[in-house]
């Protein structure tokens, strides 16, 4: 008997077994939900004969709230609901981060392990056992994160007062646009005036200064304190070096003298080797390829992107192309897909191989060993390492005749790269590139029924076929993966491209099918001596990449800046994508909860309306126009650009009306504060009487007097808490330090002791002597750029 038989749902009726009635599919507990628009609207009674009204809203959402505990049901007895454990361990690890003190290891490895046992003991009672699992897995996320930093952990180094002289290995090079970049790995010895004696340094060297890799090389280098966040809430630029092992960053003072001796330690002599290959590489892209054609091929092939110009970096940003540049998910996909394709073709053209060896198997394994090499060659940098090991799993399924990419690759991938770099949860590249990852392998699974669809007969009909899939699949890839990034690209960058699925449809044909394909080939043609037949071939499809940039980018409105996502937004955000991700049917209908959470809190943050960094050189002030005027910014640009992209500002450090706002003489600068006073930045001596009795605040680094009634900041005072950042409200100045006692991690330098008397946080009255240290350049700004 049908279900309009026994009555609607608006009349309350229901069939005896208590199954659903009047429009609504029955839905078994323990079987998937299909979960199509059709199947949502009939539960919700939009189906023959639904009219709007009042009284069958109730029923509506009762029959909804129905639907939704069916599915999460058919979710738990599929065992589906395991996808969650990933992110699960992901928050334990966030968790970690936040902690204001480092925990204690024993305790978190011993709730681990409870929790652990705990869920093994209620295998039989599912809501207790699923509940246990997830706690643990936060836990083991929490405990992940401890003993990395455990296993890392050392005595940070305090920037000596003038220059050292730094004996070592060089490990690597890089040739920017700014300058040089060394990694120097010391010999162990001691280091005068610095103590501990770092093991790994970081240098800015002149550009041309460079010695190659492997030569042992003496330098004479000024090192930098520790930088941390250019302003409260900012990215700590000194957490990644420290997990990498860097304990000092730094310029040179001079080019570095040779000082043969000694043999290269292991790490240096591996080095070499690759140096070398990626070297050998260049010059062979170089000989048959010129301009941004060149450097963008030896970047993709060798991960060299030093000699790329910024306007061609610039472009591929505005137009949403950027991603092409970084070795990551995308470029280790070609690369695996192409010899997968090529070794699988090869092998299958002998009846004998096909017949008689598993060759789907053999192709994936060379797939793999390629891919392996394409991460050493190109840099193996933190990005392509992670899609490394998304690349391996999924070659690993094809080898063991499992279905390779699936949501469960995705978080087993996601698993073993944050236990090895739980770190790596901080940073924007991992978070964009598994939430594209996410979000295209479940639009893969929505989809994967389309296949099953009958295809048309004659060369014709498979010829549209294929260019709709291929137009399609492209189209739907860059909205996928652009609305997963989205909302991490403007939490980290407030930047968005609004113009990227435009660009990605116009671009990624040609790196497809021309760029990473005819790369590949050039690196094997390379032992033959005709690898020079595929770098032109390379290079037209980077200069349709290129000439497709610069079109977008030039656009009206192409680069849109955007502050409207905070860390609320972004964390209702990330649950949505979850949530709309890895549920199926009705139940995904509860990402809307974190999705209308995250919508109600976007917008811009509060923003500084004065901002002192910690040199008590940069400092910036709001005007009446809303932006910041910026003084020093060139003394310290990376924190002076930190504070724009933050701002969502399109100005750099070098705009020459950045300080527009200050008025300047011979002793120092002067600008109108928001609200009534004046901001006084004294640069001699000389002005600090008259700034103390004529500014509301004064920065300096030299000795105010000791009656000075204006508040004052200095050097010392600043070291204590890093950048101020000061909000005026209705009720007067609100200051926020960049750093309080109350917060301190392994990876952040030791505050300095408190002063006998000491001031209220956000009275900063209290003033210490200057600390002497002379102004940081351009040179010095370079050296923490990542």
């Amino acid at each position: 008997m049908g279900a309009g038989q026994q009555g609607g749902e608006g009349q309350g009726g229901r069939r005896p077994d208590g199954a659903r009635a009047a429009g609504s599919a029955a839905v078994s507990v323990g079987a998937p939900a299909s979960g199509t628009i059709l199947d949502v609207a009939g539960v919700a009674g939009f189906g023959a004969g639904w009219r709007p009204g009042l009284p069958s809203l109730r029923p509506a959402l009762a029959g909804l709230a129905r639907r939704i505990g069916a599915d999460f049901s058919a979710e738990a007895t599929s065992g589906r609901l395991i996808l969650w454990l990933p992110a699960a361990y992901a928050l334990g690890i966030l968790f970690y981060f936040a902690a204001a003190r480092e925990p204690f290891l024993p305790a978190v490895l011993l709730l681990t392990l409870a929790l652990s046992a705990l869920a093994v003991a209620a295998r039989a009672r599912p809501v207790a056992f699923g509940a246990l699992v997830a706690l643990a897995s936060v836990a083991g996320g929490f405990a992940t994160g401890g003993v990395r930093t455990a296993l890392v952990a050392r005595e940070a180094i305090a920037a000596p007062a003038g220059p050292v002289r730094l004996v070592g290995f060089v490990e690597k090079v890089e040739h920017r646009t700014t300058g040089d970049r060394i990694l120097l790995r010391l010999d162990g010895g001691a280091v005068r005036g610095l103590h501990p004696a770092p093991a790994l340094v970081r240098l800015t060297l002149r550009r041309g200064w460079a010695p190659p890799v492997g030569a042992r090389v003496s330098q004479l280098a000024r090192l930098l304190p520790p930088l941390g966040p250019a302003m409260p809430g900012a990215h700590d630029f000194g957490r990644g070096p420290w997990f990498r092992g860097i304990d000092a960053v730094g310029y040179g003072l001079g080019r570095p003298r040779p000082d043969p001796g000694g043999a290269a330690p292991v790490s240096v002599k591996l080095a070499m080797l690759v140096d070398a290959a990626r070297d050998g590489l260049a010059r062979r892209i170089r000989a048959s390829l010129t301009g941004t054609p060149a450097e963008i091929a030896v970047a993709l092939v060798a991960g060299d992107r030093s000699a790329i110009a910024p306007e061609v970096e610039e472009s591929m940003r505005v137009s949403g192309l950027t991603h092409i540049l970084s070795i990551s998910g995308l470029h280790m996909a070609l690369v695996a897909g192409t010899l997968f394709a090529l070794v699988r073709g090869a092998l299958a053209l002998g009846p004998g191989l096909a017949l008689g060896f598993p060759i789907k198997s053999l192709a994936a394994a060379a797939a793999l060993a390629g891919s392996a090499a394409y991460l050493v060659l190109s840099g193996n940098d933190v990005p392509a390492q992670r899609s490394f090991v998304m690349t391996a799993l999924v070659l690993a399924g094809v080898m063991a005749g499992r279905p390779a990419l699936t949501l469960r690759t995705v978080g087993v991938a996601a698993v073993v790269v944050l236990a090895l770099t739980p770190e790596a949860v901080l940073e924007p590249g991992t978070q964009m590139s598994f939430a594209a990852t996410l979000a295209l392998v479940a639009a893969y699974e929505r989809l994967r029924p389309l296949r099953a669809l009958p295809r048309p007969d004659g060369l014709a009909g498979q010829a549209a076929v294929w260019v709709a899939v291929l137009v399609g699949g492209t189209a739907l890839t860059a909205v996928v993966a652009g609305l997963a990034t989205a909302p991490y690209g403007m939490f980290h960058f407030q930047r968005v491209a609004p113009y990227g699925l435009l660009a990605n449809l116009a671009a990624m044909p040609a790196v497809s099918f021309l760029v990473m394909p005819f790369g590949l080939v050039g690196v094997l043609l390379m032992p033959f001596g005709f690898d020079h037949l595929a770098w032109p071939v390379m290079g037209l499809g980077i200069e349709i990449m290129v000439a497709v940039s610069d079109h977008i980018a030039g656009l009206p409105g192409a680069d849109m800046r955007a502050a409207w996502v905070g860390g609320a937004t972004l964390a209702g955000l990330s649950l949505a994508l979850l949530g709309l991700c890895l549920l199926r049917g009705a139940a995904a209908l509860v990402a809307l909860l974190p999705l209308g959470f995250a919508l109600a809190t976007a917008g811009p943050a509060p923003r500084p309306d004065l901002l002192v960094a910690s040199d008590a050189q940069t400092v910036a002030v709001r005007g009446a126009d809303g932006r910041l005027s910026i003084l020093g910014a060139r003394t310290n640009r990376l924190v002076a650009e930190q504070w724009l992209t933050r701002e969502g500002d399109r100005r750099t450090a070098r705009a020459g009306e950045l300080a527009a706002g200050f008025t300047c003489d011979g002793e120092g600068c002067t600008a109108p504060l928001p609200g009534g006073g004046t901001l006084a930045v004294s640069q001699r001596a000389e002005g600090l009487e008259a700034d103390c009795l004529n500014a509301r605040l004064v920065v300096t680094r030299e000795t105010p007097p000791g009656d000075c009634p204006a508040q004052v900041l200095t050097p010392a005072l600043l070291a204590r808490t890093g950048t101020q950042a000061f909000y005026f409200r209705d009720n007067g100045w609100h200051m926020e330090p960049t750093r309080t006692r109350r917060v301190q991690r392994p990876w952040m330098p030791p505050l300095p002791p408190e002063p006998e008397a000491t001031a209220a946080p956000d009275e900063p009255a209290e003033l210490g002597p200057p600390d002497g240290r002379p102004a940081e350049n351009a040179m010095q700004a370079d050296a923490w750029m990542e």
